[in-house]
């Protein structure tokens, strides 16, 4: 026998006793019983895991919890009798010591912060009955109320007025709801963004509320507020 073949026997016999050893371990070593798999996932109902347990918040539907939301302005009344405003967008105006007063019809000035001076005068409300199939009209009990608004730049700045600046209080002092949505008017007449300068001195819009039917518009407020002003106090306002 070579020399190389020697080293090739006497390298392997080592490895085959190694595995018959290993072998006989596993065949004479006492059997294990697997544990049953039920065992090794806790049932649900075990009062034994390491967890606590939270008492879950009560949700709607989605999976969300349910949250209480504050009552929006002038949005609780009877819409038959009052002004409702049940969206609350923007920061509604009010009237201040401060505030300038004219009655409908009349012009009024403002100076806008970083802007320039504009004069603003609305026409006397007009009341406008929604169609039959008007599906955005006002609630029930209500009707369209429509106030044509011109402004005229006078100095300064670029003045820019939207319809959102402007408010209407009923002569109680709710806030009633702006609906530029409805088909009272045109799109085109409607107020809605104006932009006055020494190049574009005039723009003239209509603003529509929804307001009780049968109430004496004349004793309403409308305000203005400019948007870039800090706080509620409108500038200027408009009543009988």
């Amino acid at each position: 026998m070579s020399t190389t073949l020697r080293r090739i026997t006497f390298s392997v016999v080592p490895v085959v006793l190694a595995v018959g050893a290993v072998a006989g371990c596993s065949n004479g070593a006492p059997g294990v019983a697997a544990p049953p798999a039920s065992s090794t996932h806790p049932s649900a109902t075990s009062t034994q895991s390491s967890v606590p347990t939270v008492a879950s918040t009560p949700s709607t539907s989605s999976g969300v919890p349910t949250v209480a939301t504050a009552p929006a302005t002038s949005g609780g009344g009877d819409s038959r009798t009052m002004c409702t405003d049940p969206n609350g967008f923007g920061t509604p105006a009010a009237v201040a010591p401060s505030t300038k007063k004219a009655a409908w019809g009349k012009p009024l000035a403002f100076t806008q912060a970083y802007g320039g001076t504009a004069r603003v005068t609305p026409a006397s409300p007009v009341a406008k009955k929604p169609p039959a199939n008007d599906l955005l009209g006002p609630p029930a009990g209500q009707q369209y109320l429509l106030i044509k608004v011109t402004a005229t730049y006078q100095s300064g700045n670029t003045v820019i007025l939207g319809s959102t600046d402007f408010t209407l209080r009923d002569a109680k002092g709710n806030v009633c709801d702006s609906d530029s949505l409805s088909g009272a008017v045109p799109t085109q007449e409607q107020f809605n963004i104006a932009s006055l300068s020494g190049t574009s001195k005039t723009y003239t819009g209509t603003l529509v509320f929804d307001v009780p039917i049968g109430q004496d518009y004349t004793k309403y407020t409308l305000l203005y507020l400019n948007g870039m002003t800090t706080g509620a106090h409108a500038q200027i306002a408009w009543t009988k």
